[in-house]
C-alpha cells in the first residue's frame, strides 16, 4: 500500500516531510487553500496554501515564544490585540495574563472554524472564554480604526505572502505603533534568519523608526523552516529580567517552552543575526 504523505517546500531544495495518519479536512477558502490533517510525527497540523502553520506537538513552542515575552514586560495588560492567530493558540497564552478582553483580528473565519472543530487542544477553551472578542477583518484595516486602544499588538501572522504581506508592510506597523496605549507593546513573529533572512532584516529596520527599543530574538520550532525562528519586541519602555521573572510567578503561568530563566537567552543573537539586524550584509 502506498504510504500517505505531505510534503512542504521549506526553502529552495529543501522540503519537510510528514507521514499522514488522516486527512481530516481539504478546502478552498476565500483567501487561501485550508488543510488539517493527523501525522505520525507532530499530532494534527494545519496547513494554509501548503506552508504549515501549527502543529500539536509544538504549537506551544512558538506560542508561549510570541505571546510571554511581551505581556511580561508589561506591568498590566489589560487589553490586548491579536492579529492573524485564528488557530486559537496565541489567543490561548494571551489569557493566561491579567486581561479584561482580548481581541483576536482574524481576516478568514473559515481558518477559525475548521480549527475550533478539528485543533481544539491548540485553542483550548480560549474560543469560549467572555474576555475574548473576535474581528473578522483584514487587520490593516480594522487597526487603523483604533488609535491608543491596546496595552499591547501580539501579530501572529503568516509569511509576508498572500494575505499576510500587508501584515508587513510601513503602513500597517504604524497602525500598531498607533494602536498602543502609553507604554504599550507589539511582538511579531519574523520568519526563519537562516531561510528567509530578509524578513527580520527589514522588519527590524522599519520598527526603529517607530520605538525607542527594537529587540530580536529567537525560538526553536521543529516544524517550522530551519527549526531557527525569529521575532521581535518593539516598545518605548524596557523591563528588567527580576521584573519578568516576578511577573511569571505572581500571573501563575505553566509553561511547555518558556521560562523565565530561558528569556534572557533567547535576545543573545547568534553573530549572523546580529549582523542581519545592524543591516550587515
Amino acid at each position: 500500500m502506498r504510504e500517505n504523505w505531505i510534503a512542504e517546500d521549506q526553502a529552495p531544495g529543501v522540503r519537510l516531510s510528514l507521514r499522514v495518519r488522516e486527512r481530516i479536512l481539504s478546502s478552498r477558502t476565500p483567501y487561501q487553500a485550508l488543510e488539517i490533517v493527523d501525522t505520525e510525527a507532530l499530532g494534527r497540523a494545519l496547513l494554509l496554501d501548503g506552508r504549515i502553520m501549527v502543529t500539536e506537538r509544538d504549537e506551544a513552542f512558538y506560542h508561549e515564544m510570541l505571546v510571554h515575552p511581551a505581556l511580561l514586560r508589561h506591568p498590566a495588560p489589560r487589553r490586548v490585540a491579536v492579529v492573524g492567530g485564528g488557530d486559537g493558540g496565541a489567543l490561548r497564552e494571551v489569557l493566561h495574563h491579567p486581561v479584561e478582553e482580548a481581541t483576536l483580528i482574524e481576516i478568514d473565519r473559515d481558518v477559525i472554524a475548521a480549527c475550533r472543530d478539528h485543533l481544539g487542544e491548540v485553542g483550548q477553551g480560549a474560543w469560549e472564554d467572555p474576555r475574548v472578542r473576535i474581528v473578522i477583518s483584514p487587520a490593516e484595516a480594522f487597526l487603523p480604526q483604533t488609535p491608543g486602544a491596546f496595552d499591547a499588538v501580539i501579530v501572529d501572522s503568516t509569511d509576508p505572502i498572500g494575505p499576510g504581506e500587508a501584515l508587513f508592510s510601513p503602513e500597517f506597523l504604524r497602525a500598531c505603533r498607533r494602536a498602543l496605549r502609553p507604554g504599550g507593546i507589539a511582538a511579531f513573529q519574523a520568519g526563519s534568519p537562516f531561510y528567509t533572512p530578509g524578513v527580520l532584516r527589514d522588519l527590524a529596520a522599519e520598527l526603529r523608526s517607530l520605538f525607542r527599543s527594537v529587540v530580536p530574538y529567537l525560538g526553536f520550532v521543529p516544524s517550522y523552516p530551519s527549526g531557527l525562528w525569529a521575532y521581535v519586541l518593539a516598545s518605548d519602555e524596557a523591563a528588567s529580567a527580576e521584573e519578568v521573572e516576578a511577573r511569571f510567578r505572581a500571573r501563575g503561568l505553566a509553561t511547555r517552552y518558556y521560562t523565565p530563566r530561558l528569556d534572557p537567552g533567547a535576545f543573545a543573537l547568534p553573530t549572523f543575526v546580529e549582523a542581519l539586524v545592524k543591516g550587515d550584509r
